[in-house]
């Protein structure tokens, strides 16, 4: 009795069923959407259920845009065969070694998720094909032009439509990831992971047609290239064990003011073993700020503080963020 005891615990903790789900989330060197690409990676790191690699068809360090960092990958495509692979806008947007891979992962049944203008790569590869999809608010008419085949929406922050879901502009990388983790290990999952982060659990709704180049928004862009001639370089503090949500959203939004352009602090990994490199000679420093909070509203209200509201507006309407609707 005791060995058939033993031989099924040995089969229970060899079961497929109870492995991890392994996400790859895709980079490319030539520059990779800083908020796009660490987002996820951190949502679902921070969840303790996920195993999740950062994946490029080699080991060159991945540039991260905007802003001055770099971050090294993890894995290659060759390596994995996952679960789920996450794309992020990359540039280029098309690449055929890259189509190819994703083409081949998801025939074999793999999930995924593109964010942001990430949705680009997706459509040239036909895997929108018939689809709902969304991606950032700038790109959908373009995008709308080139892939006719795809049923482009501006109505929600992310969209799931069979095996494939599209996510809309930058921050909507958060809820959407978030909402992933749910379908991947559960509600109660989600929220204690969100909770830890600091940030809202996802909300699916969105006024996308919100989001447009009017009046308001060449008034609040203004702004900050009123104040060019003033602009500032900024460093984002970091040491071994940081934040990696918090440094990204920082990162991202502190170089989209018009008036200033961030930089990593130090080479440093992060509390998630995400290795963050700094610029091999980093400018002077004339500001610094610390990574200290992944909410992207919270990192918008000190943009608010420093060089007012209109700017902090829009940095929002660049990320795609409901603060661009506060007045």
């Amino acid at each position: 009795m005791s060995r058939l005891f033993l031989m099924l615990i040995v089969l229970a903790i060899g079961s497929p069923a109870l492995a991890r789900p392994l996400v790859a989330i895709l980079a490319e060197p030539r520059g990779t959407e800083t908020t796009d690409l660490i987002a996820p990676y951190a949502v679902l790191a921070e969840s303790g259920a996920i195993d999740v690699r950062i994946v490029a068809a080699g080991m060159t360090p991945i540039r991260l845009m905007p802003g001055q960092a770099f971050v090294r990958p993890q894995a290659t495509y060759a390596d994995l065969r996952p679960n789920v692979i996450v794309v992020p806008f990359m540039m280029p947007a098309a690449d055929p070694a890259r189509e190819a891979w994703l083409k081949a992962q998801a025939a074999r049944g793999a999930r995924i998720v593109s964010i942001c203008a990430g949705a680009e790569t997706l459509a040239h590869a036909g895997l929108l094909d018939g689809l709902d999809a969304t991606t950032h608010w700038y790109e959908l008419g373009r995008l709308a032009k080139a892939y006719p085949k795809v049923r482009w929406r501006r109505d929600r922050r992310w969209i799931v439509d069979g095996n494939v879901t599209t996510t809309a502009g930058v921050t909507a990388s958060i809820p959407a990831s978030l909402a992933l983790l749910r379908d991947l290990a559960g509600e109660d999952t989600m929220r204690a992971t969100a909770a830890r982060l600091g940030v809202p659990p996802p909300v699916q709704a969105h006024d996308g047609a919100a989001f447009r180049v009017n009046g308001d928004a060449v008034l609040a862009g203004l702004s900050g290239w009123a104040n060019a001639w003033r602009s500032q370089t900024v460093a984002v503090r970091i040491a071994d064990g940081f934040d990696d949500l918090a440094f990204a959203t920082t990162l991202d939004a502190w170089s989209r003011t018009n008036r200033s352009e961030a930089f990593a602090s130090a080479s440093a990994v992060s509390r998630h073993g995400l290795a963050v490199i700094a610029p091999e000679k980093p400018p002077h420093a004339e500001r610094t700020v610390e990574a200290r909070a992944g909410d992207p509203a919270l990192v918008l209200e000190d943009i608010a503080s420093a060089y007012g509201k209109p700017t902090a507006r829009y940095v929002a309407l660049t990320l795609e963020h409901p603060y661009w609707l506060t007045k």
